[in-house]
């Protein structure tokens, strides 16, 4: 009776690392915590967003989402912890379009809660099938290799923006187009995350890509794709992430469990936007205080900085093997 998130509810990883604010940006893309630059403490964690736990081989959205220390300015909900959270899907539209998309599909999928090849089929069958299936189409990729993005936009201080987040490290750039297989194993998202991390130092590009026409880039829908190569994505920062175990027990609990990252906490500056955020406003918020009554707990656990993050020093390091891809059966003689 372990509850579990509503959405990305599969950890895959918890890192630490280092958010960069670039020097001298333009005055469109120097806006709310960007308008300065910086270096400031960051805890990211990897997950898959499918309401069911499912087995890492087969194509599905996937997410990142960030919590920076630090951040001065007034905030969205009148607390005094300096933290901004950030989140982002491996996609840049979103199947929740609007609150009348979002509840018919929630609804669909409450009804065949264990039937998911129906629900799935009635998806197929929707008017805006392309946008409410595409996320069962993405390419099977390794975690350090995605694309990530906002979906929704955001208030960028005086303009408007989405974000996007997209690889930088070397060792990331040569797996872009790798494939995982349907035959790799179960488990084969959260290990080879793990093992990247390890041995490498994983860098992504943290970007804005500016809110110019609103016929062709609306705010209320984001089933709809604002055209990169027309509205380009233009960096502000970069994340760096030294060496370390993204698998650590404690991390990894302590996140399921405790805390929690949101659109909506962070500076009014960065406020979200468009119906769709609107809604998530109210349900995340119920959403968390069920997950924590039930699991037990009174409220979530809001760090102010990494010294509150339980990652022992030195970390220990636990060998954890793949899981098959089709379990093997025992028979008895």
């Amino acid at each position: 009776m372990h509850c579990l998130r509503g959405t990305h509810l599969k950890t895959q990883g918890c890192v630490m690392g280092k958010f960069i604010v670039h020097r001298d940006l333009p005055k469109h893309l120097a806006q709310g915590m960007f308008a300065q630059p910086g270096t400031y403490d960051v805890i990211m964690r990897y997950s898959s967003l499918t309401p069911k736990i499912v087995p890492d081989n087969i194509p599905a959205p996937r997410g990142i989402g960030m919590k920076i220390f630090g951040i001065e300015g007034e905030k969205l909900f009148g607390e005094d912890k300096k933290t901004q959270d950030w989140t982002f899907n491996n996609y840049p539209i979103l199947e929740l379009r609007d609150p009348k998309t979002t509840y018919e599909i929630a609804e669909s999928l409450e009804r065949n809660w264990n039937d998911l090849g129906t629900f799935a089929k009635e998806q197929s069958e929707r008017v805006d099938a392309d946008v409410a299936t595409h996320g069962s189409q993405l390419p099977r990729q390794q975690m350090v290799a995605m694309p990530q993005y906002s979906q929704s936009a955001y208030r960028h201080g005086d303009y408007v923006a989405k974000y996007g987040v997209f690889p930088l490290g070397e060792e990331q750039k040569k797996i872009e187009k790798e494939d995982v297989q349907e035959s790799a194993p179960i488990n084969i998202l959260s290990q080879h995350t793990r093992n990247l991390h390890m041995k490498h130092k994983v860098t992504y590009s943290f970007c804005a890509q500016m809110l110019q026409d609103l016929d062709e880039q609306p705010v209320d829908d984001i089933g709809v794709e604002w055209d990169p190569k027309k509205y380009p994505f233009e960096q502000i920062a970069t994340i760096e992430f030294e060496p370390q175990d993204s698998w650590l027990p404690e991390f990894r609990v302590w996140w399921d469990d405790r805390i929690t990252v949101n659109s909506w906490h962070g500076l009014k500056v960065h406020q979200p936007l468009g119906s769709t955020n609107r809604l998530r406003r109210v349900v995340y918020a119920e959403s968390r205080k069920l997950r924590l009554r039930v699991n037990g707990y009174k409220d979530y656990v809001e760090p102010a900085s990494l010294k509150e993050v339980p990652v022992p020093i030195p970390a220990p390091q636990f060998d954890l093997p793949h899981q098959p891809a089709v379990p093997s059966v025992a028979v008895a003689s």
